[in-house]
């Protein structure tokens, strides 16, 4: 890799300087194929759309590792705008339900194949999580298979680190699109600013702060939605136990499970 420059660091990939204006995602030697091209098609469809996400150009082959190139935009993540100015985080969820509420707009007719079904997805997911009994999994997607279905482009994984702010609002990290209904979508950020754990070592009272911000942000971001889309909060609600049991299957923190776990089986006792 001597020929490119690495800008940045994640989980599942790392980015670096391209040529022209773009820069090359370069995903870890052991990630799935099949989720690269998905991200490569439904970036390239979203792009279409135009909404706004940077530009993908290509698929290529790096040192036995997959990459996309990608063009190269600059910003900053809309969770860390909130975290140095604090003051303007109602500004800002308000902006965070915006956004979200324009990608629930694009109904989904043509060009299907390119992206997964919600409930498809939410079903594999459950039946493949740890710490649940067959029996539970069956309650969960019996439940599931009850709510309401609906043909909108949906995220997946929407949240304020997957925006970024600069000369325009772009929103990254098409991997989990999807078809689906938007109620769905926005259970599965309302769990994401919930009970997202802090790291080991953390300052009790660096944690503490960090739940109060969280907890505005999530009021504020829920409230603007409920006011752009119309939706009752119950509709939202319905979702929360489908989208936590397919939550377990993701790499997370111990703390984090046993509160995902805890709402699963309150809400099962709820529902028997």
């Amino acid at each position: 890799m001597t020929d490119f420059k690495l800008i940045g660091q994640g989980r599942t990939a790392d980015i670096f300087e391209h040529q022209d204006g773009k820069v090359l995602k370069l995903y870890k030697q052991d990630f799935p194929l099949d989720a690269i091209n998905q991200e490569f098609a439904v970036s390239k469809f979203v792009y279409s759309l135009g909404i706004k996400t940077p530009r993908p150009f290509e698929l290529i082959q790096v040192n036995s590792r997959t990459g996309v190139i990608f063009e190269r935009v600059f910003g900053i993540s809309l969770l860390k705008v909130m975290t140095m100015k604090p003051w303007s985080i109602d500004k800002h969820s308000k902006k965070l339900a915006k956004l979200h509420f324009e990608i629930h707009r694009h109904q989904m007719h043509d060009r299907i194949e390119l992206l997964r079904h919600q409930e498809g997805v939410l079903i594999h997911n459950i039946n493949q999580a740890p710490f649940l009994s067959e029996h539970e999994k069956e309650e969960i997607v019996d439940y599931l298979q009850e709510l309401p279905t609906d043909n909108k482009l949906c995220h997946g994984d929407f949240h304020p680190d997957n925006v970024l702010v600069g000369e325009d609002n772009l929103i990254i990290d098409w991997m989990t699109g999807m078809i689906g209904k938007p109620a769905g979508d926005v259970a599965r950020t309302v769990i994401l600013l919930s009970l997202g754990a802090m790291p080991k070592g953390t300052p009790k009272i660096v944690t503490i702060l960090i739940c109060i911000l969280r907890n505005r942000i999530k009021s504020v971001y829920v409230k603007q939605y409920l006011k752009l889309s119309g939706l009752d909060f119950l509709e939202i609600d319905r979702w929360i136990l489908p989208v936590a049991a397919a939550r377990l299957t993701e790499w997370l923190p111990d703390e984090e499970k046993k509160n995902l776990l805890n709402i699963i089986r309150e809400r099962l006792r709820e529902i028997s």
